[in-house]
C-alpha cells in the first residue's frame, strides 16, 4: 500500500504533489473512493448516482472524474487557485509572456542570459 493514501479509518491527506494525481494515489477502489468521499455527503451521493446511471463503457471517466475532485478536496490550495482564476485575482503570466523568450520549435531558450519574460537579451 502506498504511504500517500490514507490507513483505514484515517481522514485523507495530502498526496506527494498537489498539481497532479498519481495512479497510486488516493482511493485505489469504488469501495475506497465512496469511503473516501463520505466526509462531503454530497460528492458522495453525486458519485454513486452517476456511477449507477452510467453504461460500463463509461465507469472509467466517473471514477476518473470524483477521484479528481476527492484530490480538489483533500487539497485546499487547488481549491484557492480555482478562486483566484475564475474570479480574475490570480498573479499570474501571460503565456505570450512566458514563451517569447523560447524557440517555438524547439523550446530551447532563445538567450539564456536574459530574465524571462523581460527585453533583456533579447535581440532588435
Amino acid at each position: 500500500m502506498s504511504e500517500s493514501r490514507p490507513q483505514s479509518g484515517e481522514e485523507p491527506g495530502p498526496t506527494r504533489s498537489p498539481h497532479q494525481l498519481g495512479e497510486d494515489e488516493g482511493p485505489q477502489s469504488i469501495g475506497e473512493l465512496k469511503a473516501a468521499l463520505a466526509l462531503w455527503p454530497q460528492h458522495l451521493m453525486a458519485f454513486t448516482a452517476e456511477l449507477e446511471a452510467a453504461p460500463f463503457a463509461e465507469v472509467l471517466s466517473v471514477v476518473t472524474a470524483h477521484r479528481v475532485r476527492w484530490m480538489m478536496l483533500t487539497h485546499p490550495e487547488i481549491q484557492a487557485a480555482i478562486a483566484e482564476s475564475e474570479g480574475g485575482t490570480s498573479d499570474t503570466i501571460p503565456s505570450e509572456t512566458v514563451w517569447a523568450d523560447y524557440d517555438p520549435v524547439t523550446f530551447e531558450p532563445l538567450h539564456p542570459t536574459g530574465q524571462p519574460g523581460t527585453a533583456e537579451g533579447r535581440e532588435a
